[in-house]
């Protein structure tokens, strides 16, 4: 199957829904990823909230601390805030594009769901996701400049998974290849970042070759992507990937990412699994060695 997972927690935009559950994901494009926001069309009837005015109130309060917290980190030049700023501003960008018809948009998706409790899980995580945004920049227009400039004062500072994100944009027109692929493994290793982990697996998809050319690109990018979460990258229900995964390809109901990642390769676990085992091993090495 072509294309790459999303593993970017941002973007959590309404996909198009055939009302049939994929037997395998659906490729859904990373950190670039245009995917379609609600529009409205062939709705269901009127949406009416399942959560209660206060949680989504605290939702929308908690996101709305964060944000302030970071922007002003970010002003003052952390690095590490001005990544969460940029995702912060990926996750909302769609959501607050279109916010007056945007749980339109997920109620019609969750009816076409072949699985009702997928479709409820899909109402709820929606109206979440809705009110966290509406703490993001008050809900306003996100225009792209502001992800892409704060995501390259990120890189500049020195943060590689942003390196990365801004990377894989670039990887339609400009595939990595198997000499800058290997590099930035060596980078990724070294630096036990598990955002960066998963960055690196939506490009090792896209890479002309491998360093270790044995390994299939399909299954190097969903190892890496899969090491990542259990290096310490939210990857359980409740979490961004989560919620993305949901919203994009309607996978509400598993548990974990990793559950949803290994469909990829359901007919290849044991190359996978000898894969991760192989990334882990050489992330831990090289921890060892820096102690």
């Amino acid at each position: 199957m072509g294309g790459t997972l999303l593993v970017a927690a941002g973007l959590l935009a309404v996909h198009s829904v055939t009302g049939e559950r994929p037997p395998a994901l659906q490729a859904v494009t990373g950190p670039s990823s245009t995917a379609v926001a609600p529009t409205g069309a062939a709705v269901a009837p009127a949406f009416q909230a399942l959560e209660p005015e206060p949680l989504a109130a605290r939702f929308e309060d908690a996101t709305r601390q964060e944000f302030e917290r970071v922007s002003a980190a970010a002003e003052r030049g952390d690095v590490r805030a001005q990544r969460r700023l940029a995702e912060l501003y990926e996750k909302c960008f769609l959501v607050n594009v279109r916010r007056t018809s945007y749980l339109e948009g997920i109620e019609s998706m969750a009816t076409a769901h072949s699985d009702p409790d997928a479709g409820q899980q899909m109402r709820l995580i929606g109206q979440r996701v809705f009110a966290q945004c509406g703490g993001v920049d008050g809900g306003q227009f996100i225009p792209l400049e502001a992800m892409l400039l704060w995501r390259e004062q990120a890189a500049r500072g020195g943060d590689l998974a942003s390196q990365l994100w801004l990377r894989q944009r670039q990887s339609v027109t400009a595939p990595l290849t198997a000499e800058e692929y290997a590099g930035l493994a060596a980078q990724v290793t070294a630096s036990g970042d598990a955002t960066a982990m998963a960055y690196l697996g939506a490009l090792a998809e896209t890479a002309a070759g491998q360093a270790t050319p044995s390994v299939d690109p399909q299954i190097s990018g969903l190892a890496w992507q899969i090491a990542a979460c259990q290096q310490g990258r939210a990857c359980a229900a409740g979490s961004e990937l989560m919620d993305v995964l949901c919203l994009n390809i309607g996978a509400c109901t598993e548990i974990d990412a990793t559950v949803v990642l290994r469909l990829e390769a359901a007919d290849r676990q044991a190359a996978l699994d000898a894969e991760i085992a192989r990334i882990l091993s050489d992330v831990g090495k090289t921890r060892q060695r820096s102690r």
